[in-house]
């Protein structure tokens, strides 16, 4: 498209002239302001030098004057200090600092002093040798002088600036025109007739030196012009050439589209096969979720009634205490109301009777007091397992209420477990009966295949906060596992004790239970012979995650 470049809406050699032209102003504002600052100093320091000539010249006459009180010849002294160049105002002040001339503009007599500026000197009368300071001048000048004084000067310079900017103006827009606009014009207008068919007729010609910019700007188009001219050649060839390919791959296309609808038909009906087989594949694993969900109900339950099963031992031995004891304060109660109908009651069997009751009593009420204690325990593992709610509870205690209910599992083996906590109580937000589920499951795996049976062994269980995190371990120094049934241990139904029971779902629910309902890790470390490790981290509150779920 061809433009010339006086047409061009943002051009370079404006914003080049703009550039340089504020840079000149700026620093004539700079150095002229910097100039007349010095002349108004230079100009103020002499007003100072006139002002302290006049302190040499009159210092005597109005000593004298103010000694002898003379106060006319004081007030004739003050107008000629007034008459002086630069002095506006004068004030003489006694050394009782009593003003007792005051004349032209000073502080007291021009409530707008702005401008004024005074220079004050002693008055000093030499009695016996010694110097006494009798009074003092002020002597005030304004900075209108001084501005008046360099008026001229500021004039000037505003003048020689001007000559000068308009002058490198003219002299910066013609060598810009001469250098940089009349070249870049004859490049766009060359550029624009370039004819795509005769490139090796259209090269550039702008630049009077070849070695300037202009010039390297001129040879990379040329060079640019005939390289492309190259190329169009090159292009003309291999279209020709391209041509014909195209022609033979269009016939080979052709064949081969023949061939695909053939190989189409084919993959339509292995689809089809391939639908049939995924929809019962689909069936089948709906089939193996419902079948592992009935198994992992089916374990929970074997858990719980497994639990059942242990509370109600327990529960025996306390209940049969209780029995005994309500039948033999029975035979006592009946033989001393015999004793008392026949009249034969003496003191000391009664007091043999009292003691006995008390015994009993001690010994049914601590039984049942055990009793109550089991079912109250049972009652409140059994309700979390079956109804899950998030709450808040005490994990320690809660803990010990689990153990309560697996107390005779625990009994029958020789396991010590310890549990440790940094804080008591330790209360979370959580669920409750998956916590009895986790303890449930842990302590059964160790008890059934960290330890070979009647083997003695310690199981700690650690708590410990972290921010908004709850840390838990559960340790044993047990057999330990190998290297591949810790990669196996969380699956579902693997398990090394199939031949005594085990369906191999007790971790799998565990895994399951920290990872998605808890929102949790929990990962394991183990070697053989040195015991196992169950690292689990849950959020101490999980209430606002499962409302974020």
């Amino acid at each position: 498209m061809k433009r010339e470049i006086g047409t061009v809406k943002d051009s370079i050699s404006v914003k080049l002239l703009g550039i340089v032209l504020s840079i000149y102003l700026l620093l004539t504002l700079v150095v002229t302001g910097v100039h007349i600052m010095i002349d108004y100093y230079n100009a103020k320091e002499e007003v100072q030098v006139v002002l302290t000539a006049s302190e040499k010249t009159f210092h005597d006459i109005l000593v004298t004057d103010l000694w002898n009180y003379d106060y006319q010849q004081l007030e004739i002294t003050a107008k000629s200090l007034l008459g002086l160049p630069h002095v506006v105002g004068i004030e003489l002040i006694t050394a009782e600092q009593e003003t007792i001339v005051s004349s032209g503009k000073t502080l007291s007599s021009s409530p707008d002093h702005e401008g004024l500026f005074h220079y004050t000197f002693p008055l000093i009368k030499i009695l016996d040798g010694e110097l006494n300071e009798i009074g003092s001048v002020k002597l005030y000048s304004d900075d209108n002088f001084i501005i008046n004084s360099i008026k001229p000067g500021i004039y000037l310079l505003a003048f020689n600036a001007a000559i000068k900017t308009i002058a490198i103006f003219i002299l910066i827009s013609i060598v810009f025109k001469h250098l940089l606009t009349n070249p870049l014009g004859r490049l766009a207008r060359q550029a624009g007739e370039i004819n795509p068919n005769e490139m090796q007729s259209s090269l550039i010609d702008i630049a009077q030196n070849p070695d300037d910019e202009l010039g390297v700007l001129q040879k990379a188009l040329n060079d640019m012009i005939e390289k492309t001219a190259e190329v169009i050649g090159k292009l003309d060839f291999l279209n020709k050439d391209l041509e014909l390919r195209v022609k033979q791959r269009t016939e080979e296309l052709q064949q081969t589209v023949e061939q695909l609808h053939v190989e189409q038909d084919k993959l339509v009906q292995e689809v089809e096969v391939r639908q049939r087989s995924e929809a019962a594949l689909e069936k089948s694993l709906e089939e193996l979720k419902f079948a592992q969900g009935q198994l992992i109900e089916s374990e929970k339950m074997a858990s719980l009634g497994g639990l059942v099963a242990g509370v109600a031992h327990e529960i025996n031995t306390p209940v049969g205490l209780s029995l005994t004891g309500i039948s033999h304060f029975q035979v006592c109660v009946e033989d001393v109301a015999k004793l008392y109908d026949a009249g034969d009651l003496e003191e000391d069997q009664f007091e043999k009777f009292i003691k006995e009751s008390k015994e009993l009593s001690s010994t049914i009420h601590n039984s049942l007091q055990r009793a109550a204690n089991l079912v109250r325990s049972f009652k409140l593992v059994a309700v979390d397992q079956s109804a899950e709610e998030i709450r808040q509870f005490d994990l320690i205690e809660y803990l010990d209420e689990t153990m309560i209910s697996l107390n005779n599992k625990i009994k029958q083996s020789k396991l010590t477990f310890t549990v440790n906590s940094q804080e008591k109580p330790l209360v979370v937000n959580n669920y409750p009966g998956s916590w009895a589920q986790i303890f449930t499951n842990l302590i059964q795996n160790t008890m059934i295949h960290a330890y070979e049976p009647q083997s003695a062994g310690q199981v700690q269980l650690n708590f410990s906060k972290h921010g908004d995190t709850l840390h838990f371990e559960f340790i044993d120094d047990g057999k330990g596992m190998t290297e591949e049934t810790q990669k196996k241990v969380f699956e579902p139904f693997y398990t090394t004790n199939r031949a005594n029971g085990g369906s191999g779902l007790g971790m799998n629910i565990l895994f399951n239970i920290v990872t998605q309902k808890m929102y949790g890790t929990i990962s394991l470390h183990s070697a053989q012979g040195l015991g196992s490790k169950f690292i689990i981290e849950v959020p101490i509150d999980i209430s606002s995650y499962v409302k974020g779920g």
